[in-house]
């Protein structure tokens, strides 16, 4: 097994960034959803409620600090004095940016592997789908699927992996929501993958991983179990 991709978020409910390697402490991988996206009540808000947040892309540029990509492709800093206003601008509601908590330590990363991502290209041959659809952290390839089902890593809730120095447990799956339907900017508005998710797989795709020790991965990195 090996991690073939590793993304940050650095904007909650906003498109990422992929790296070639990156930190992980007990939260995750650092400055990953470090910025939340209020709404006009001061109140953090979701793609669910603001779709077109899922056709905005962050990177991060500097301590939490992320710059922005609109579908326009116009460009600005998340520190700028209106990014509110630009933000609000393109998609449509009147939301601001600001510092948001870690991440529940049970949910530190999400997980992938490709067999799943090319099981349910096969199951919805209508639909497109990438990675930007379900936003994990960790993609991992070459990996075996013992029970035969196309979903390896429903298999994994209480085992531990290593990856690079990272330690990790993998904790629950993932329930999915309507996020996984939203237009991004590589695949368009589909309510049926979410409908298919939800019939076939109990609404659960995808895993969710404590980190049991901080360390540094790259992609490239051997995955291997520890238990």
């Amino acid at each position: 097994m090996r991690l073939v991709q590793l993304w940050r978020y650095p904007v909650k409910s906003v498109g990422g960034e992929s790296l070639d390697a990156a930190e992980v402490g007990l939260s995750g991988i650092e400055g990953d959803r470090g910025i939340g996206v209020r709404d006009e009540r001061n109140e953090f808000t979701w793609a669910g409620a603001v779709p077109a947040l899922m056709q905005v892309r962050a990177v991060t540029a500097g301590p939490g600090v992320a710059e922005l990509t609109l579908p326009d492709g116009q460009r600005f800093r998340s520190d700028a004095p209106d990014a509110g206003r630009r933000l609000s601008a393109a998609v449509g509601a009147d939301v601001t940016l600001a510092g948001h908590g870690p991440h529940q330590p049970e949910r530190a990363l999400h997980v992938m592997t490709t067999t799943t991502l090319r099981s349910l290209a096969s199951a919805l041959p209508d639909s497109a789908l990438d990675v930007s659809r379900f936003r994990p952290n960790l993609v991992l390839d070459d990996v075996p699927d013992d029970g035969a089902t196309g979903y390896p890593e429903h298999g994994w809730v209480g085992r531990t992996m290593a990856i690079g120095t990272l330690r990790l447990r993998f904790t629950e799956l993932c329930d999915r929501c309507v996020m996984i339907t939203k237009e991004t900017p590589t695949v368009p508005h589909d309510r049926a993958v979410l409908r298919w998710v939800a019939r076939e797989l109990g609404n659960d795709l995808g895993v969710n991983a404590a980190v049991e020790t901080p360390g540094r991965v790259r992609v490239g990195d051997r995955a291997r179990w520890l238990d």
